[in-house]
């Protein structure tokens, strides 16, 4: 008999609770929205603004603000911001105390292509990313890349650049050559890197940044106007 007492109390206890909050979370969503924020994961924003973002959100759904909870699609909210060229990604929910909040991580740009016909970016994914009117990002600049082909060639050897804090201050230029070898223009020195096709892509590096700390300090880098990589195991210089 203490079973089925235990039992049926148990029961309703689930009920009330159930009951609570089905109409807690029905009240909830019949409250109106008043307020959005939006927080920029990953990198300060850039290419975008708080404001721009809050057009963008108002503008995916009719009358987002002082609009009934239940009424508002998440989904199509991020389905609609997401075709903004500037966005990586965006999440959109509710937080506990009843905002909208939009978290907004920006594409990134590694390289600016600049060709006869247009200049755009390449973003860390590899994507073609368009300039911004708001700000100009600092990669290098690319030219002589004029098909997909030798884009997503150059891609690969933007990658490794950007991984590694040293080159991605040092190299400010990259040229593909009518026969296919890279050239690379640098920050300091008035030298060019000459990196040839694009094998062997991390013993090159590596090869020139060993080359680096033994001449770093010494006149001669001054005045080389050509450091070469064509070469497996060895460094040549020119003036």
């Amino acid at each position: 008999m203490k079973r089925w007492v235990l039992y049926i109390n148990t029961l309703l206890l689930l009920a009330v609770v159930g009951f609570l909050f089905g109409f807690t979370n029905h009240k909830n969503k019949q409250h109106k929205l008043t307020q959005i924020e939006v927080v920029f994961k990953e990198n300060k924003p850039t290419f975008l603004t708080t404001s721009m973002v809050n057009k963008l959100l108002i503008q995916s759904e009719v009358n987002l603000l002082n609009k009934v909870k239940s009424e508002i699609n998440l989904y199509k909210i991020e389905h609609e911001v997401n075709k903004n060229k500037m966005i990586e990604n965006v999440e959109v929910f509710y937080t506990p105390k009843g905002k909208l909040k939009a978290q907004i991580t920006q594409r990134v740009p590694i390289a600016r292509i600049k060709n006869v016909s247009k200049s755009y970016y390449l973003d860390r994914q590899g994507l073609v990313m368009p300039l911004s009117p708001n700000n100009s990002a600092r990669v290098p600049l690319v030219t002589g890349v004029n098909t997909k082909e030798t884009e997503a060639e150059c891609f690969k050897l933007v990658q490794k650049i950007t991984e590694d804090d040293f080159y991605k201050k040092q190299i400010i230029g990259i040229h593909r050559k009518n026969d296919g070898d890279y050239l690379l223009s640098t920050r300091i020195g008035i030298h060019k890197i000459l990196f040839g096709k694009l094998n062997r892509i991390d013993g090159k590096l590596k090869k020139l940044k060993i080359f680096y700390k033994k001449e770093w300090e010494s006149e001669s880098l001054k005045k080389y106007r050509l450091i070469n990589l064509k070469y497996n195991r060895q460094v040549v210089c020119s003036r």
